[in-house]
């Protein structure tokens, strides 16, 4: 079997093969197998390995099973169609067609795209090249910008230096006028010493010519002067109280007038009341006997009659006694009565008086007022004692102004050196100057949306969390919050611009901030812990971004103890400002007392310059009211000397005096007025509040007493409905008469008692009138005792002034003209020192001026040499002397009209010269790939078509030869039968099925396949197996019971081909037929010997051969044909020599990016083909190597394991059992 038309099937050099599987247990009772080829050992892989170089496989049609038979019989017209495409080998063609149209498609797909794009970048080169054209415009007109920029910065480096030259020559000219000052100020201040020793001279003349004698002569002048005003004074005041008494007199004349008349009226009414009350009286007896009379009567009569008479009697008792109570009740209130008129006249007449006080008053201050605007306010006596208040004052004023001088200076002395201190702190983040500045300019509205500080912005709910806050935001409180990042980029531009410093800014459009999570949630939650930080603070909504981004989630806690007890992973602050980090870092100690932020826009270290600053401000106020007051206290001094020179001696004096007097008397007796008026009032109003109680009184003392009289009336109607007509009568009429008197005598008393009381008051009254008028007389006499003194001292005064007067004229001219020089050296002296003191202010004024100008030209020339820099750094050359540059006004006109025109053009799309650029070589690159890939495309449709034709033709070619191979093999397996294969499609085989057209011997042409039996049908499978295999005939041959389903004639059949086709190749076949069994060369059977070892039974003869005769010569012609018809076949497409499709292109340049960013995948496998299936191959082949493998390792590890064990056996029991080896 090992040689067949000259050639080697089996790789091995020998004639015959044996392949040998040895089976043995091993002492755990496992199988152990072991392999060889021939003699040699070998592995089951090994040996599978050159059975299929010879074409016997598993899968392969030299090893037919019982299902192959009923699948090939019953499976689809495709899937056998399917069967067939692998006995031709034109599988591999499908995959190399898959390959051509799968890269076909890709290709395809390529040229859409790069048609699409092509189309669309031509249109987009045409808008580019009008935004080119804009862009080289704008780009033209950008240069030109630039360079007018440049001009612009050296024109202000220039204009810097221009101004640093020209304050150089300012800051010279004020140093010469300050020289200049100050050799004027040192010359006044010799000609001021001059006049105050001449004034000093003067003033020791003066006190000389008015001492001794003439000073005694001047002291007696006016101290008569002022006897006699005084006099005077006291004469019109008596005068006045002499006036006063009398009008009082006249007044108090009338109302005595008055009350003599009320008085004789109450005598009047008082005696007709009597008369009328003894009329009553008399009535009441005589009907009181009448009415006895009649009781008696009635007394006598019976029970009840004197029941009702006792009642009666009762009833008048109780009248009586409410009689008497209203009779005091109308007393009293007629009393109360006449109080309150009393009081209320009293009241009117004080009201009155009061009013008349107050018109008294207002005149005497109107002629006040008259008397100070019409002459001089005061006598020569109280102008001396007022100019000597005046230059004591002065001197006051003048060591004042020296001390708020040296302090103003100290101040700004402070003030300098902290504002020092401030600058040099000034370049720390949110210092002093820098918020300063910013607020500034936030106030200006030059930069909007500048919110403020973190620090004015936020403030704590509770004032005892302060420093604890304060200490958490730390140097957040300086951060600046403004509303987006745009307005912190202006902000930081301006203040590197002007040199404003440093500061943090929060935009509060791209905060980012991180809620607290973890652990400082749990940490939040535990005793001693207030809260967090930004929840302790009251703030604007708006800013709760800022707030929490500087908070960084602190916790404020109770104290140090409860920190340490929770600290780790949490930042703290203590109430008393210790602060914890979250990494364990503690910081803390005393308060700090320098440059710390705090609360209310404050940024620490400002308030030291504010301190300063208010000092400064208090003491050039201090400064500045004290030299006000002097200036004017020396022009009162002037103006007091020129009317103590001017007093003429007018009588201004004593009528001010008089005034004075006449208005302290006015006042004191409106006040007594006022004082006694409010008394009356309140005595008026005590009156008309028992008044009210008294009528109240006597109102429900009269409804007693009516009440009473009812009583007693119903009392006595009763007795007169029980008595006899004349006793009735009797009593009614004794009744009315009593009744009517009691009512009399009622009223009668209520008068008397009325008018006695009115006569005592007015008694009282008339008493209290004559006692003032005496009294006001006597003050009338003694008044005028008073005036007939003084009248006698004002005359002896008179003459003795006269007499001094004549003494003292001849000094008055020497006094006059040193006191004219003294006046005019304080004149001179005033308006020099005013001048001086000008000229100082005008000298300090220059001299702050220079140090502004000092401090102007160091900025300035920071700045030139800052701009100088810029201009290096922008590699742009600084101007020389020479160049001629335009101002900064035309440079910047320029700009802005070149800036105007860039702004004409719009959005320039500046990308727009390169992007047209692009486009175009896009474009370029566009149409040469979509050459290459349309040239591509066609030649894969070339190589698609010519490999469908090489397919067709191999596949067609295999067709017949097996179709006829099919047809023979069916006559041999039945008899008078035909058969043969038909395709579905013959135009295009691979778009339909492969059908068994089989005519079983006694049926009809027409009869279908699917009307066979099982058996017809089996057979028709191996008739094909068979025509396949006449078409790859193989060395060796497996059949496992495919006549199992078939009866004895039909096996008979198959057994007989098999022997026969066995003289070319070898045959074993499982089967349990004995008409198989007959034909066989070899029997070889498998036991079971009940022991768990096979046994094999084996019945081979060489020599043995059975004659078919004619049969077998058929078959070997048959064969001889059909190897004749093969050899005669054209030859075939080889599979090895079809045309490969090339590599797939890669992705076009062109597409760049493209296809990637929108998802395509452009690289083409150029062996892609059907997922499943090459999924499927590539997991069999996978499974198969695996399977190989493991195989093996499990082989050789079972040899080695079995050599041990023999080995071991060996050495233990020589005897040891030996299992047998079945060979196959």
């Amino acid at each position: 079997v090992a040689e067949h038309d000259g050639r080697r099937r089996l790789r091995i050099e020998e004639d015959e093969v044996s392949f040998t599987r040895s089976v043995r247990l091993n002492r755990k009772g496992d199988p152990i197998s072991s392999f060889r080829i021939g003699d040699k050992p070998s592995s089951a892989t090994e040996m599978r390995r050159v059975l299929a170089e010879a074409g016997l496989r598993g899968d392969g049609y030299n090893i037919v099973l019982q299902g192959d038979v009923t699948n090939l019989a019953t499976m689809t017209p495709h899937k056998r169609r399917g069967v067939l495409e692998d006995v031709a080998g034109v599988t591999a063609y499908d995959d190399e067609i898959r390959r051509a149209t799968t890269q076909r498609k890709h290709v395809e797909s390529s040229i859409e795209t790069i048609d699409l794009l092509e189309d669309d970048k031509k249109k987009q080169l045409k808008q580019l090249s009008k935004e080119r054209e804009q862009a080289l415009k704008y780009k033209e007109i950008k240069e030109e910008f630039d360079n007018s920029r440049v001009t612009l910065y050296q024109s202000r480096y220039r204009n810097r230096l221009d101004e640093v030259s020209l304050l150089g020559n300012e800051r010279t000219n004020y140093s010469e006028k300050v020289r200049s000052l100050g050799s004027s100020l040192a010359d006044g201040n010799k000609k001021l010493d001059s006049f105050d020793t001449e004034l000093v001279s003067v003033e020791s003349d003066l006190r000389k010519a008015l001492a001794g004698d003439a000073q005694r002569i001047m002291e007696s002048i006016r101290q008569h002067e002022i006897e006699i005003e005084t006099g005077s004074d006291r004469i019109g005041d008596q005068r006045k109280t002499i006036s006063n008494s009398n009008e009082e007199i006249s007044t108090l004349e009338k109302e005595l007038e008055r009350a003599v008349g009320a008085k004789n009226e109450a005598n009047e009414k008082l005696h007709n009341a009597k008369k009328s009350l003894e009329d009553a009286e008399q009535s009441l007896i005589d009907s009181a006997k009448e009415e006895a009379e009649a009781r008696k009567a009635i007394e006598s009569g019976d029970k009840f009659a004197r029941d009702l008479n006792r009642a009666l009697g009762k009833a008048s008792e109780r009248v009586s006694e409410a009689q008497d109570s209203y009779a005091q009740a109308q007393l009293e209130s007629d009393r109360a009565e006449q109080a309150s008129q009393l009081a209320s006249e009293n009241l009117a007449d004080l009201e009155e008086k009061f009013e008349e006080a107050t018109m008294i008053k207002d005149d005497l201050e109107l002629i006040g007022n008259d008397i100070h605007e019409n002459g001089s306010e005061s006598d020569r006596s109280s102008l001396a004692d007022d100019l000597r208040n005046l230059q004591k004052q002065e001197s006051e004023l003048r060591s004042d102004r020296d001390r708020a001088e040296i302090r103003l200076r100290d101040a700004e002395r402070e003030l300098s050196k902290a504002k020092a201190r401030q600058e040099a702190r000034s370049s720390a983040p949110g210092s002093a100057v820098t918020i300063a500045a910013l607020t500034r300019l936030r106030e200006s509205g030059q930069i909007s949306g500048i919110l403020g500080t973190l620090g004015e912005l936020t403030s704590p709910k509770d004032p005892s969390h302060e420093e604890a806050l304060a200490t958490a935001l730390g140097n957040g409180l300086r951060s600046i919050v403004v509303r987006d990042d745009e307005v912190a980029a202006k902000c930081i531009k301006w203040l590197r611009e002007n040199s404003g410093g440093r500061a943090t800014f929060l935009p509060l459009n791209k905060l980012k901030v991180s809620r607290p999570q973890g652990r400082t949630l749990l940490v939040a939650r535990n005793p001693g812990i207030i809260g967090f930080a930004q929840d302790l603070l009251d703030y604007d909504q708006e800013v709760e971004v800022a707030v929490v981004y500087a908070s960084r989630n602190t916790l404020l806690v109770q104290s140090m103890e409860v920190a340490r007890n929770n600290m780790g992973g949490v930042r703290m602050v203590t109430l008393d400002g210790s602060l914890i980090e979250s990494s364990g870092a503690m910081t803390g100690g005393s308060k700090s007392r320098g440059n710390r932020p705090s609360f209310g826009g404050s940024a620490g270290g400002h308030s030291s310059v504010d301190k300063h600053e208010r000092l400064v401000q208090e003491s050039n106020l201090l400064y500045s009211t004290v030299d006000a007051a002097l200036r004017e206290t020396m022009l009162n001094l002037q103006d007091l000397r020129n009317r103590i020179n001017n007093v003429d001696g007018s009588d201004h004096s004593v009528k001010l005096r008089n005034w004075k007097a006449d208005m302290d008397r006015a006042t004191k007796s409106l006040s007594e007025i006022e004082n006694r008026m409010r008394a009356s009032r309140s005595e008026f109003e005590t009156c008309e509040n028992t008044k009210s109680l008294k009528i109240s009184e006597a109102e429900q003392a009269r409804v007693a007493l009516e009440s009473a009289l009812q009583n007693r009336t119903d009392a006595a109607e009763a007795l007169q409905d029980n008595t006899p007509d004349h006793l009735s009568e009797i009593l009614r009429s004794a009744e009315r008469e009593r009744t009517e008197a009691e009512r009399t005598k009622l009223s009668c008393e209520s008068s008397i008692l009325t008018n006695e009381s009115q006569i005592v008051l007015m008694d009282q009254r008339v008493s209290d009138i004559e006692t003032r008028i005496t009294k006001q007389e006597e003050e009338i006499n003694i008044a005028q005792q008073s005036i007939s003194q003084l009248e006698s001292s004002i005359s002896t005064a008179k003459s003795e002034l006269i007499e001094l007067k004549g003494k003292s004229e001849q000094f008055d001219e020497e006094h006059q003209i040193l006191t004219n020089r003294r006046d005019e050296l304080v004149d001179e002296r005033a308006s020099l020192r005013a001048t001086l003191d000008q000229l100082s202010k005008e000298r300090e004024t220059l001299r702050s001026r220079i140090d502004e100008l000092n401090s102007q030209i160091s900025q300035k020339t920071t700045l030139a040499e800052e701009t100088a820099e810029e201009l290096a750094d922008a590699g742009v050359s600084i101007p020389s002397e020479d160049t001629q540059l335009p101002t900064i006004a035309e440079a910047e006109r320029a700009m802005q009209g070149l800036e105007r025109r860039l702004g004409n053009l719009g959005n320039v799309n500046m990308l727009a010269i390169d992007q047209y650029d692009e486009t175009a070589e896009r474009i370029a690159a566009l149409i040469e790939d979509g050459k290459t890939l349309r040239s591509r495309r066609d030649h894969l449709v070339s190589i698609a078509e010519q490999l469908e034709n090489e397919r067709k033709t191999r596949f067609m070619t295999v067709f017949e030869h097996v179709n006829n191979n099919f047809s023979r093999v069916y006559e041999i397996l039945q008899p008078s039968g035909s058969g043969k294969l038909r395709l579905e499609n013959s135009k295009n085989p691979f778009e339909g099925g492969l059908e068994m057209a089989c005519v079983p011997p006694g049926k009809s042409r027409n009869t279908r396949r699917s009307a066979l039996s099982g058996g017809e049908k089996s057979m028709a499978a191996l008739a094909l197996i068979f025509a396949i295999q006449d078409y790859e005939p193989s060395p060796f041959y497996y059949f496992d019971e495919v006549d199992q389903n078939l009866d004895p004639f039909n096996s008979g059949r198959i057994a007989t081909l098999c022997r026969i086709r066995s003289e070319r190749a070898q045959f074993i076949m499982v089967t349990l037929r004995k008409v198989s069994l007959s034909l066989a060369d070899h029997h070889i059977g498998i036991t079971h010997a009940g022991d768990g070892c096979s046994r094999r039974i084996t019945d081979f003869d060489r020599a043995a051969a059975i004659e078919l005769s004619e049969e077998l010569e058929a078959e070997k012609r048959a064969q001889e044909e059909s190897k004749a018809e093969k050899d005669a076949m054209p030859d075939l497409p080889d599979p090895s020599q079809m045309p490969k499709v090339p590599e797939p292109l890669q992705t076009p340049v062109s597409l760049g990016g493209l296809a990637e960013r929108a998802g395509i995948d452009t690289e083409v496998d150029g062996d892609e083909s059907d997922p499943n299936d090459e999924s499927d191959s590539v997991m069999e082949s996978l499974r198969e190597r695996t399977g190989e493998w493991t195989e093996d390792i499990d082989e050789k590890e079972k040899v080695i394991f079995h050599d041990m064990e023999d080995t071991e056996e060996a050495m233990e029991d020589p005897s040891h059992q030996q299992v047998d080896a079945n060979e196959v």
